[in-house]
């Protein structure tokens, strides 16, 4: 099935995707939100070829092959008739499907955001801040700081809060299960006085991710029982955890020796993979449940490592960002370069609907690939990519 794109017209910073609703922080300062489900069954509906599924499943349920709720075939068949693979929404078309709108309370510029079980956390120099998100009204509630300590990015899994805190290390936050209880003032505890410039959870390990100081992974002396087990549907993805701050590893140090390196590299991690950047190449790991890590393969990449800015994993695949723009290795083991620098970036690794999505924010527009590879490659023995697992959406 062909990659799609789906480019809306506007001034935006960063973009949402949460059940069935498309939130854009503007360069404006506002926050507006827009009901997805319909644009996209509307732009489907508008087509004569008999795309619609093609659409829907690129744009609004990524995970509905999955779950079998599509036929392959016929899935197959719609996105042939096609035709086109770019599609294209004006600033006009988009307010059509507003819900709400108004100004964004959060810190802005923020550096990164997320939405973990009707909590909306944004991530910025001035701390972290939430908002309880009410997906039946529409509406956030007064926005509270959780800690003012200044984050690069705020990762939430496990009822936890992973905290890239830059040169003041990693940190994590206890959300705990309740609905409110979490808009509070926390107390970070420092797992590493470290630098940390992004962060990833590998299970119930978090991984820290830094260019220059070199990545390391934060895990329990001995896993406790469930640690690597998958995502339960129906108990969502576990009870919270805290960490030894003094269990601090090299992710380097921790691979085999044959595959340790001493030119510059970068690494990093999610789920169960591990992956090793250096000029030319990109090397795959696997993180096993006994705590062991294999060497699964290398892939070419025609892009110096003194040019990496940032990296993040999804299900489709990895993707880095250069100076000159973006490099994706998708889950089939091709590659794709998105040339030009963006203004912001990101991915939905935990969702359930927008797994398979890449949104690239340029000046003027969104614009939304669709990488609709996945679900026909082997879970178990794919090299790029987090496995797919029924989980809750988070």
């Amino acid at each position: 099935m062909q990659n799609l794109t789906l480019s809306i017209e506007g001034e935006w910073w960063d973009s949402l995707l949460y059940k069935g609703r498309l939130h854009l922080f503007g360069m404006d300062g506002s926050l507006q939100s827009f009901d997805w489900e319909r644009l996209i069954q509307d732009l489907g509906d508008q087509l004569a070829s008999g795309g619609a599924d093609a659409l829907r499943f690129a744009f609004a349920e990524s995970n509905a092959l999955y779950r079998s709720v599509f036929d392959g075939e016929g899935l197959e068949r719609s996105f042939a008739a096609l035709g086109a693979g770019h599609f294209e929404v004006s600033r006009k078309k988009l307010f059509d499907y507003v819900v709400d709108q108004g100004d964004n309370r959060f810190p802005f510029p923020h550096a990164s955001s997320t939405v973990y079980y009707d909590r909306m956390l944004v991530a910025s120099p001035e701390g972290i801040h939430g908002a309880t998100y009410h997906t039946l009204q529409d509406s956030l509630d007064s926005i509270r700081q959780l800690t003012d300590l200044p984050a690069n990015q705020a990762w939430p899994a496990y009822h936890s809060l992973a905290i890239a805190g830059g040169s003041e290390g990693l940190f994590e936050i206890d959300l705990g299960p309740a609905p409110d209880a979490w808009l509070t003032s926390h107390e970070p505890l420092l797992i590493s006085s470290r630098s940390a410039e992004a962060c990833d959870w590998m299970f119930k390990n978090i991984v820290a991710m830094s260019i220059d100081s070199g990545s390391f992974l934060a895990r329990y002396d001995a896993a406790p029982p469930g640690v690597f087990d998958e995502p339960n549907l129906e108990e969502g993805d576990g009870e919270a955890v805290t960490h030894d701050s003094d269990d601090v590893d090299d992710l380097d140090a921790i691979l085999p020796k044959a595959d340790r390196t001493h030119g510059r590299s970068f690494m990093w991690g999610s789920q169960d993979k591990f992956y090793k950047a250096e000029t030319g190449r990109i090397t795959a790991f696997r993180f096993l449940r006994d705590g062991r890590i294999i060497r699964t393969g290398f892939f070419q990449m025609n892009h110096s490592i003194e040019t990496l800015v940032s990296v993040q994993t999804s299900l489709f695949g990895i993707v880095l960002e250069f100076d000159a723009g973006l490099f994706v290795l998708t889950s089939d083991e091709k590659a794709h370069d998105i040339p030009g620098e963006p203004v912001n970036w990101r991915v939905f690794p935990r969702s359930r609907r927008y797994e398979n999505h890449l949104h690239v924010i340029r000046d003027d527009q969104l614009t939304i690939h669709s990488f609709n590879q996945d679900a026909a490659v082997d879970q178990f023995s794919k090299r790029l990519g987090s496995k797919y697992y029924d989980r809750p959406e988070t």
